[in-house]
């Protein structure tokens, strides 16, 4: 989706109006404070590991997914989450069901 759909400037636009948009790396080794909490990198083996906001945002079904689209509401509370494909024109529909 980095190369095609978030590409789009029509999806640009509408994230950077209507949304507060983070591309999140699973493996980022950054401290981060988020939500009054503190998450950080938790090392796994040999340059192997997952961050711990990574697996609070990405874990469906009691499992980490990658790639995963996670939206939050204004109370920080998981309200979608997807881990396929969307394409531009899905990610458009989506956009406008969400913001409702």
């Amino acid at each position: 989706m980095k190369s095609t759909t978030f590409k789009n400037q029509e999806i640009i636009e509408r994230l950077n109006s209507n949304f507060y948009f983070i591309d999140f790396n699973a493996e980022e080794k950054r401290d981060i404070t988020f939500h009054n909490q503190t998450f950080k990198y938790k090392p796994a083996g040999n340059n192997v590991g997952v961050h711990e906001l990574a697996l609070q945002l990405g874990t469906m079904s009691n499992q980490i997914t990658y790639p995963v689209l996670c939206v939050l509401n204004e109370k920080n509370e998981i309200i979608f989450q997807y881990s396929n494909y969307l394409s531009p024109k899905d990610f458009k529909m989506l956009l406008e069901k969400l913001k409702g």
